[in-house]
């Protein structure tokens, strides 16, 4: 393997390996790495996406990795009120995440990345001639490795980016994520994901159930407190609902995951280096979903990273235009999710309790289709996000992916 290269990724996720495809196609030189042996493990996601966001990102998906399409979801409020919400067509996929991850990283190498599996970045440092050298560990091996910048991909709990002092991130929104991957799930309309409310099993956030076509699920939650795997045990064995959809499924292991919901970090690039993905917590505040919006970022990372290292300028301010661009895009729907998820956090299951019954009283399908149906940018949202019944039918829209949640072109005031 080549010790040089014009960009280095860390990391061959989503974000990671379409940072790669981007710089690679344009004639960059990339080199990805990669701690674990192989690509896609361990899988923390449920691989929920929208449709029209997909196909806007541009790439196709061979057949086989769309495991369901999904054409509403069922929510379910603390005390078990059910909110039923449909459309006659597919509006989201439940993707493979393991074979999605393949096959975004099969692309990178098509247009002619490199790859080094059983590798993790430790350390990067300037270099004296304008180059950055990423220190990496293999096994008990050490590598070093030449590049003119690096983009962070690593996830939620990056090394080479520790821009948040432990207390910073304690100050923020992070849960923590429990999911397996069941079979023989019992009552399950395949064409509908099922999401659950109530601090007695996810508190601050909810537990989910998202159907494959094979019979079998993801079933997960995510929690602002506790211990996710306590949780989870307790919701597939005492949830009124759950439980008996579940009583004779066949658990695989369960992985868990902590997922940042309070919004990007405060600066996604420095002299020589781009943050994209989960390690610039490029992540929806509402749901957690961040497949979608760290491609988005990733794509214009890819181009940043290309221009900068063929320029020869991967300064500061050069590197700056990665986030004016990726704020462009989708900048003020986080801010206005961000608003939603502080509100979210902050109601008690009493409280949610009288919003399911007052949106009930309502057409919900109205609500979402009247939402679905105007210009919906970030500053739109953030003013509607205020009425907490609005914000429950956003967040039943964001939990399906809707496309103008994520499809709004919008500019910074």
């Amino acid at each position: 393997m080549n010790s040089e290269a014009d960009i280095i990724v860390v990391g061959c996720g989503a974000a990671g390996a379409t940072v790669a495809e981007t710089a690679a196609s344009l004639g960059s030189k990339v080199l990805l790495l990669e701690e674990h042996d192989r690509v896609g493990v361990p899988s923390h996601c449920s691989g929920h996406v929208g449709i029209r966001s997909m196909k806007r990102l541009g790439i196709p998906l061979p057949s086989e990795i769309i495991k369901n399409q999904i054409r509403g979801a069922v929510i379910c409020s603390p005390s078990g009120q059910i909110l039923h919400l449909e459309r006659q067509t597919p509006i989201t996929w439940v993707l493979d995440r393991r074979a999605f991850d393949e096959h975004l990283v099969h692309r990178a190498q098509k247009a002619g990345a490199q790859i080094q599996f059983n590798t993790r970045a430790n350390s990067m440092q300037a270099t004296d001639d304008y180059r950055y050298r990423v220190q990496a560990s293999a096994g008990a091996k050490l590598h070093e490795f030449n590049c003119r910048l690096v983009v962070d991909c690593e996830g939620a709990s990056p090394m080479l980016t520790r821009l948040r002092s432990e207390s910073e991130r304690r100050g923020q929104m992070w849960v923590n994520s429990a999911q397996v991957q069941v079979d023989h799930a019992e009552d399950l309309n395949e064409d509908l994901v099922e999401m659950y409310l109530g601090s007695a099993y996810a508190p601050g956030f909810f537990a989910w159930m998202v159907p494959w076509r094979d019979g079998s699920a993801k079933v997960g939650l995510a929690t602002r407190e506790g211990n996710p795997r306590l949780y989870l045990e307790r919701f597939i064995k005492r949830h009124p609902v759950a439980s008996r959809k579940l009583k004779n499924a066949r658990q695989g292991d369960v992985s868990y995951h902590p997922i940042p919901v309070g919004g990007p970090i405060p600066k996604t690039y420095s002299s020589g280096m781009l943050i994209v993905g989960d390690s610039a917590q490029q992540v929806k505040p509402t749901t957690g979903g961040g497949i979608v919006f760290s491609m988005i970022c990733a794509k214009i990372a890819g181009k940043v990273a290309h221009d900068a290292s063929r320029a020869g300028d991967t300064s500061e301010s050069s590197l700056s235009r990665y986030e004016r661009e990726w704020k462009r895009e989708i900048g003020r729907d986080l801010n206005a999710m961000r608003r939603i998820r502080r509100m979210l956090f902050r109601l008690p299951d009493r409280r949610l309790e009288k919003i399911f019954s007052i949106v009930r009283t309502f057409d919900l399908a109205t609500i979402l289709n009247k939402v679905d149906d105007i210009d919906m940018q970030g500053r739109t949202l953030a003013k509607l996000g205020l009425d907490p019944r609005v914000a429950i039918s956003l967040l039943c829209s964001s939990i399906l992916s809707f496309p103008f949640i994520v499809e709004s072109n919008t500019t910074e005031a």
